[in-house]
């Protein structure tokens, strides 16, 4: 199944409650390309603007420090390391956590029942805006025929200079964001491209190097489309039409905010 059901052999995440409601903001082009494609595009985590994005929290420094430092105590086959030896591991640990930014994917929902006039500026041309809505469930459903494997994670947020983050698997990042970003409730769908030794991908066989495009049951996906709430009637017909040539019959609807 595409979408991994958690156990004890899958990555950690956060697994979101089944009966979530989620909500994409869009613009045009993005809503016409996910019409066209039949895909989400998933972008690659070291590719988001937030530079904190798959980084862990500065406290865990001294964790990994303290860790490699007693290494020796834990297993009689290992001899006490120098500073030197351990500084150099906690730095490998770091790299490795760089290189795991470029292999993560992540599309990204805001968990919600209702709209945010925060978000519609935020994340789509507010004139032009598309929200699209969904369930778990519906998420679910609708990758059961695609052949990629991807996580669902809640994302939990933590102040990166103060809180401890957990350690020792690269989803732990991925499923943390800074506090400032608390705002977005976020449900993140991740997928990890089939890398190669050194954690490596060859971008180069993707449509674009910023990420990649999975194939989607939209019709499944989706439960309602809803125009931004300065979206002129022009724009709700032409969103009207699209969905209509595309073959996705759904409800779509003005934004409550354009009635206040």
């Amino acid at each position: 199944m595409p979408i991994i059901i958690p156990n004890k052999h899958a990555s950690p995440v956060f697994y979101p409650q089944l009966n979530y409601q989620v909500v994409k903001y869009m613009d045009l082009i993005r809503f016409v390309s996910m019409l066209q494609r039949k895909s989400l595009f998933f972008c690659r985590l070291d590719k988001l603007e937030d530079h904190f994005e798959g980084t862990t929290s500065e406290v865990n420094w001294q964790r990994r420090f303290d860790n490699h430092s007693r290494q020796h105590i834990l297993s009689k086959d290992f001899r006490p390391l120098t500073e030197e030896e351990i500084l150099l591991r906690v730095e490998q640990d770091y790299e490795r956590d760089r290189k795991a930014k470029a292999i993560k994917t992540v599309c990204c929902w805001n968990i919600s029942n209702s709209e945010s006039a925060a978000l519609w500026k935020i994340y789509s041309n507010i004139n032009q805006g598309i929200m699209i809505t969904s369930k778990v469930t519906s998420i679910i459903e609708a990758f059961k025929e695609t052949k990629e494997n991807i996580d669902l994670s809640e994302v939990k947020y933590l102040n990166h200079s103060c809180d401890k983050m957990p350690d020792g698997n690269i989803m732990y990042p991925v499923i943390h964001k800074h506090l400032a970003y608390s705002y977005e409730k976020e449900l993140r769908m991740i997928h990890t491209v089939d890398y190669g030794p050194g954690l490596l991908y060859d971008w180069s066989r993707e449509e674009v190097d910023t990420g990649k495009y999975i194939p989607v049951n939209l019709n499944e996906l989706i439960d309602e489309v809803i125009m931004s709430p300065y979206s002129p009637p022009w724009f709700f017909k032409l969103v009207e039409n699209l969905c209509e040539s595309y073959g996705m019959s759904k409800v779509i609807l003005k934004s409550e905010l354009s009635r206040l």
